[in-house]
């Protein structure tokens, strides 16, 4: 809720709405806290192997879309969560994303990135994340949470 009580739209809503730019601005000179739910990735990356198959997350999508709206960000994507859902739970990702978003259309949704990792266990070349980044950005991931194993600013940056 807002300060005077109103529903607010949703981060994803009024991202799409005033565009990057503003969006950025806004959230810049923004004096309320901005919380991020990393429920959707990391609690069972945690505490089950990142094993929550796509079905499971997709029962906690409404309640989530519908009681937790006002979030700045949901994370659900990234980290190991990529690798298990095409090596152990026999499912595609990219179907998981476009599932969720449909579940929840007022959240941004974020994912953790491991820089040149990608979601990898090894280094990728810039043109593989390059390419990942921006086709992950299309089907969804309006955040990107980065991170490098060993904490190269450079290798952190974004580029767009």
């Amino acid at each position: 809720m807002d300060k005077d009580g109103s529903k607010s739209e949703g981060s994803k809503i009024l991202f799409d709405k005033l565009g990057k730019s503003a969006y950025i601005e806004k959230i810049k000179n923004d004096k309320k806290l901005l919380l991020t739910d990393t429920t959707m990735r990391d609690a069972h990356q945690s505490l089950l192997a990142t094993r929550i198959r796509t079905y499971d997350l997709l029962k906690a999508a409404k309640p989530t879309e519908k009681y937790q709206k006002d979030l700045f960000s949901l994370e659900m994507w990234g980290g190991a969560t990529y690798d298990v859902a095409y090596r152990f739970l026999k499912e595609s990702p990219w179907r998981r994303l476009q599932k969720l978003r449909e579940e929840i259309p007022s959240i941004m949704f974020q994912m953790l990135l491991r820089a040149s990792n990608g979601v990898g266990y090894k280094n990728y070349p810039d043109n593989v994340i390059e390419e990942f980044t921006k086709e992950s950005a299309r089907q969804g991931i309006d955040v990107f949470r980065i991170f490098d194993s060993l904490n190269w600013v450079e290798n952190m940056k974004t580029i767009y």
